[in-house]
């Protein structure tokens, strides 16, 4: 399954797939970031409304077992995270306080675009 970023913004959902992602942010220059001031450090990013399973965090810990620190973490213009989370953890997990980020200036264009009103 393809891994994907989405965010709702007025009435739409809008999605990114991460290896698209990957492409659109070639140029962009990697800077050192203080972990905590990354917002979704302290948001639930994976699970949404429902409770997550056993099943579920076992997924994202072995995900976040395998996550490269040498890949920054990818922020949009307003610096929200689009994909990182299991690279966060990890670096969370091994004491680290700063990760490497890359950040858009402008949002690139979503590959999906969806009303959630329809």
């Amino acid at each position: 399954m393809a891994q994907k970023h989405t965010i709702i913004r007025d009435s739409r959902k809008l999605l990114w797939y991460t290896e698209g992602l990957w492409e659109k942010c070639k140029g962009l220059v990697p800077f050192e970031l203080e972990i905590s001031s990354i917002k979704e450090v302290d948001q639930n990013c994976w699970f949404g409304s429902r409770e997550p399973t056993l099943r579920e965090v076992a997924k994202h810990v072995g995900r976040i077992r395998t996550a490269e620190l040498i890949y920054p973490i990818i922020l949009n213009e307003d610096g929200s995270l689009m994909d990182g989370g299991h690279r966060i953890c990890k670096a969370l997990l091994d004491g680290q306080t700063k990760i490497m980020a890359v950040q858009f200036d402008k949002m690139p264009k979503p590959d999906e675009v969806t009303n959630i009103n329809d």
